[in-house]
């Protein structure tokens, strides 16, 4: 019921999200960093149709979903994909994250705004395909099964040119 309910507030906050229609939504407001401590905004990794993942080393979800959003990565073109970790604790605590998960993904680190206020995110993880205009054109609060054929078919065909 809770899940129901959060889902329902989403698309009420959110336009866009309970008919289907895509959305608008600026990225230039969330900054990220990468491992090596470079901050950028968010604006500036999407060129182009892009996956972009939101996760955090304390969702029980992410644990599962990340080796297979790592396989699935394998098949991408660099620049398809960007993972975003919300975690407020140091950068550390996210590589080591992944090292004991065996994930080879590059993820950054929100420092600055509010993927959740941006976004209309209330859960993690949370995935959004961002078109070549910047419309959000898919958006899945909760795991993605990333092995799945079907699903992998889904999100290939909205990067893909």
């Amino acid at each position: 019921m809770r899940i129901a309910r959060n889902l329902l507030i989403a698309a009420l906050l959110v336009p866009g999200v309970a008919s289907g229609q895509a959305t608008a939504a600026d990225l230039s407001t969330i900054t990220v960093r990468d491992a090596a401590g470079e901050t950028t905004a968010l604006s500036d990794l999407v060129g182009g149709p892009t996956i972009v993942h939101f996760w955090a080393t304390w969702c029980a979800p992410c644990l599962e979903e990340l080796p297979q959003l790592d396989a699935f990565a394998q098949g991408l073109e660099p620049g398809e994909l960007v993972v975003v970790s919300v975690d407020t604790a140091g950068y550390e605590r996210i590589t080591d994250y992944l090292g004991d998960l065996g994930v080879g993904l590059e993820s950054y680190q929100q420092i600055e705004g509010n993927v959740g206020s941006v976004f209309g995110i209330l859960g993690y993880p949370s995935t959004l395909v961002v078109d070549d205009g910047g419309e959000i054109v898919f958006r899945r609060q909760g795991a993605v099964q990333w092995s799945d054929a079907d699903t992998a078919a889904e999100m290939m065909a909205l990067i893909e040119p």
